[in-house]
């Protein structure tokens, strides 16, 4: 799979399916348009994987 040689915010693009709420993809979908979707969505996850790994080491154990 692609996915397993690449870090995050690199390597190609692929299809993947994802269960959202309607609510979340109607107020994505009312700020960037069916065309910006995929980027928003994309920016959204690298910014939490970006907030984890900040995060990650003041929840291990000493």
């Amino acid at each position: 799979m692609p996915e397993q040689d690449s870090g995050p915010g690199t390597g190609p693009s692929i299809t993947v399916n994802v269960w959202l709420r309607a609510g979340n993809i109607r107020a994505v979908r009312d700020r960037v348009g069916d065309d910006g979707f995929s980027a928003y969505v994309e920016a959204a996850v690298e910014r939490q994987i970006e907030r984890d790994l900040r995060e990650e080491p003041a929840a291990a154990p000493e």
